[in-house]
């Protein structure tokens, strides 16, 4: 499931404000903290400036786990969003998460590069007859949100690997391939590379994830459709190839059923929609000429739209 927070830019302004503070104080542990880096075998990357494997998580993420605990965790409430903290980066993006000792996990990846990169997930892990724990059925998804300046985010997936991973890797469309460095607890980041961002863009990459016995768990995953939200318009630059339009699943007030409204692209790639008063956006997704989806679904709403959704229903 994706939910977004109230205000993400906010978000990540605070981020960045941590990471310098974070990056002051990295100066005197320098020592403390390579020695910790080269403990756990991997390597801590920066978002804005600094952000450690195994730090605690803002209060801002912790709150967003919380509320997602409350609404994808009903049946049981073993998790904590107080013990969330870093488990795995990238260059751009941020993944925290929060694991109960059932293996039930909530995990937030946030990014304030070139606007704003989201995710989210939540999950009940199930046990196969031995015991292992299953791989999650679906890949989470990721928003990524234009930069005032138009300027796209980079392209960020994230997961955890299933239980068994002894090698992970990118497989893109054109057989071009990357390999898979997890983080903790077998959560992982995967930012491609530079030369392969536009690729990244433009088609699909599967996630592949093998085992000693040389098994392959993987998820096909089409490329992502930035946004720029605006208080009256959606708008955005397709670069995926094969895209003829773009639909919105659109509800015309709180609480009502949403319907496609398709939107065509223009010659440049770029797409616009006027808002209607009061309605909600509930995703975007790029379609082919024969309305193929070729692009990942975008969800729009924010927590509070979530939150006053829930709220419309029970009403019902």
């Amino acid at each position: 499931m994706s939910l977004l927070p109230a205000d993400l830019y906010a978000l990540g302004h605070d981020l960045r404000l941590a990471a310098a503070r974070r990056q002051r104080r990295a100066r005197r542990r320098a020592l403390v903290t390579v020695a910790a880096v080269v403990a756990t075998a991997t390597a801590a990357v920066a978002v804005g400036a600094s952000t450690l494997l195994g730090g605690s998580a803002p209060r801002a993420v912790q709150a967003d786990l919380a509320t997602a605990v409350e609404f994808a965790l009903l049946k049981d409430h073993v998790l904590d969003a107080r013990t969330a903290h870093v488990v795995a980066t990238s260059a751009s993006a941020t993944l925290y998460s929060a694991v109960a000792r059932n293996g039930d996990y909530c995990a937030e990846l946030v990014g304030a590069t070139h606007g704003a990169i989201y995710g989210f997930s939540c999950s009940v892990q199930q046990r196969a007859a031995n015991g292992q724990f299953l791989a999650d059925a679906y890949a989470p998804s990721v928003t990524y949100l234009d930069g005032s300046d138009g300027t796209s985010p980079p392209v960020v997936e994230f997961g955890r690997l299933p239980a068994s991973t002894v090698s992970a890797r990118a497989v893109y469309a054109n057989g071009a391939a990357e390999r898979i460095q997890p983080g903790l607890d077998r959560f992982f980041v995967y930012e491609p590379s530079p030369r392969y961002q536009a690729l990244a863009r433009r088609m699909p990459l599967t996630l592949e994830f093998r085992d000693g016995r040389s098994s392959t768990w993987s998820y096909y995953l089409e490329p992502p459709q930035p946004l720029r939200i605006e208080p009256g318009r959606i708008s955005g630059r397709v670069l995926i190839d094969g895209a003829a339009r773009v639909q919105l699943d659109v509800a015309a007030a709180r609480g009502a059923y949403p319907w496609p409204v398709f939107v065509p692209i223009h010659s440049d790639g770029t797409f616009s929609w006027t808002r209607w008063a009061g309605s909600i956006v509930f995703r975007v997704t790029v379609r082919d000429g024969e309305n193929n989806p070729v692009s990942a679904d975008t969800n729009v709403m924010t927590l509070a739209s979530i939150r006053r959704q829930f709220a419309a229903l029970q009403r019902r």
